[in-house]
C-alpha cells in the first residue's frame, strides 16, 4: 500500500480512532493538539499518545515538520525519525494565517485537553492565538510550552535548539575527554529529556483540569533545565569545593572503577564496580586480591583520586585484553560483577533478551506496507507481562496531512468543501 492510497489510509485511521486498544489506558478520552515540530515537544505528545490520548498533529501545509526530512529511506519513503516521534498521531495540515484555518484550530482547541507547542515567543500572540485567549476559550486546557530558554529571563526570546541547550546546560562541557574538548551527544539528548519531563508535567496538570471548565494552565519548560537537573551532583560538588568539574571520558567522577574496556577480540565491555563488595570480587576474579588491601584502592574515595584512578584503569585494561568478550562476560556473570556488553544496533536487533522482554515492537507502516521494528514503550504496569502494558505504540508516524479528512469530518463535522478551504 502506498502513501497515495488515501482511501485505504482513511479507513486505517478511522479504524485506529475506533480501536479498543485505547480502552483502559491511563489517558483514554484525552485529546492532545500537537502544534510543534522536530523532537522535544513532539516527543512529549508521542508519550501522551502511548498512554492512550488521541494526538492530532498539526503541520503547515507548505512547511512540513523538519523531522520528516531526517534521513528519508529512498526505497520505501519511510522517514525513520518521524516514524518514531510521529507515532500514534493523526497528522493534519492547517494554515493558521488563514481565517478558515484559525477557526478550525479554535474548534479543535475547544474539544481538546492539551496543546503542545514550541513556537518562538510572541508568534502565537501575533497569530491571535495567545495562551490567554486559548485558556479563555477552553478554561480546562493544559498548554505545554517548550522553548530554548524558557518564557522568562534575559534569553527568553533567543531561538532554542537541542545542541545549544546541551551546551548551555553544562552537559557538553563535561562530556568526552579533556584533551579533545567538549563533546555533544550523538542523539537529541536535550530534546528527548525535555519531552519526557514535559509529558510528566502535563500528566500532573491533567489531574487538576477538566476540559472546557477549569484547571487549565501553562506548563513552561526550557530545553536546558531538564538536562541541567541531571547534573545536580556535579553542580553541588562545585559549590562545595569551588573546583570546576572537568570531563573524564567514560568514567564517573564519584565512583571507580567505572569505564569501558576492550577485550582481546576487539569487542567492548562496560563496567561499574563502585560498590565495595563488587570491587573486591573483581580484584579476586582478576587473580589480584592484594589490590583490595592496596591503600590506593581500599575505598571508593581512595579509588577516585586521580593517580589511583589511572593506575586502576591500567590494571583492569591489561587484564581485559587477556580475555575474549565471551570469556570476560561469563566470569563477570558467574561472580556477580556489574559489567555488560556494549551493543551496536545490529547486536540489539539480534539480542534474545530484547526479543523475550518485548523491548522491540513490530508494526506495519500503513503507507508503505513495510514492517518496522521500533523500541516499544519502556515500562510495564500491572502483572508485568509484555501484553499488559498501560501504554501502547499503535502505529508509526503517518504521511503529512493523511488524517485531514477523518479529523475534520469526524471531529468538526466539516464537509469536503470546508476541508478543501483549509489548504
Amino acid at each position: 500500500m502506498s502513501a497515495q492510497t488515501q482511501p485505504n489510509l482513511n479507513e486505517y485511521i478511522t479504524q485506529q480512532r475506533q480501536e479498543s486498544c485505547f480502552k483502559g489506558l491511563p489517558l483514554e478520552g484525552k485529546r492532545v493538539i500537537d502544534l510543534s515540530s522536530v523532537i522535544a515537544a513532539p516527543y512529549c505528545a508521542a508519550l501522551l499518545g502511548d498512554a492512550g490520548a488521541e494526538i492530532i498533529k498539526v503541520e503547515n501545509p507548505n512547511i512540513p515538520d523538519a523531522l520528516r526530512g531526517w534521513g528519508t529511506h529512498a526505497a520505501t519513503g519511510i522517514e525513520p525519525y518521524h516514524a518514531y516521534i510521529g507515532r500514534n498521531k493523526l497528522p493534519i495540515t492547517l494554515n493558521l494565517k488563514s481565517e478558515a484555518g484559525k477557526q478550525a484550530f479554535l474548534e479543535l482547541i475547544q474539544s481538546s485537553d492539551v496543546l503542545v507547542e514550541n513556537m518562538r515567543l510572541g508568534v502565537m500572540d501575533r497569530l491571535g492565538l495567545s495562551h490567554e485567549a486559548l485558556l479563555e476559550l477552553n478554561p480546562g486546557l493544559v498548554i505545554g510550552k517548550v522553548s530554548g530558554y524558557g518564557m522568562t529571563g534575559p534569553h527568553a526570546h533567543q531561538p532554542g535548539f537541542g545542541t545549544l541547550a546541551e551546551a548551555y546546560s553544562g552537559f557538553s562541557y563535561l562530556n568526552g575527554y579533556e584533551e579533545t574538548g567538549p563533546t555533544s551527544p550523538p542523539i537529541a539528548l536535550a530534546d528527548l529529556t525535555t519531552g519526557i519531563h514535559l509529558a510528566y508535567a502535563v500528566s500532573l496538570a491533567l489531574h487538576q483540569s477538566k476540559r472546557g471548565e477549569s484547571g487549565g494552565q501553562v506548563v513552561d519548560i526550557s530545553l536546558y533545565e531538564p538536562l541541567f537537573g541531571y547534573l545536580g551532583g556535579e553542580f553541588i560538588g562545585y559549590q562545595l569545593t569551588g573546583e570546576v568539574p572537568k570531563p573524564i571520558g567514560n568514567e564517573l567522577r564519584a565512583a571507580a572503577p567505572r569505564n569501558n574496556y576492550q577485550t582481546s577480540d576487539g569487542l567492548w565491555v562496560a563496567m561499574s564496580c563502585s560498590n565495595q563488595k563488587t570491587w573486591e570480587r573483581l580484584a579476586e576474579v582478576m587473580g589480584q586480591p592484594q589490590l583490595i588491601r592496596d591503600p590506593r584502592f581500599k575505598t571508593n574515595n581512595d579509588r577516585i583520586q586521580a593517580d589511583s584512578r589511572i593506575a586502576l584503569n591500567q590494571i583492569i585494561k591489561a587484564w581485559m585484553l587477556g580475555k575474549t568478550n565471551p570469556e570476560a562476560l561469563a566470569l563477570f556473570r558467574q561472580e556477580g560483577i556489574t559489567a555488560g556488553p556494549i551493543l551496536s544496533m545490529k547486536e540489539i536487533d539480534e539480542d534474545p533478551h530484547f526479543e523475550a522482554r518485548g523491548s522491540i515492537i513490530r508494526v506495519i507502516d500503513p503507507a508503505s506496507g513495510v514492517e518496522l521494528k521500533m523500541p516499544d514503550v519502556p515500562f510495564r504496569m500491572g502483572d508485568n507481562s509484555t501484553t499488559n502494558k498501560k501504554s501502547k505504540l499503535r502505529f508509526p508516524g503517518l504521511p503529512m496531512g493523511s488524517a485531514n479528512e477523518v479529523v475534520y469530518r469526524d471531529l468538526l463535522g466539516y464537509n469536503q468543501t470546508q476541508i478543501d478551504q483549509l489548504g
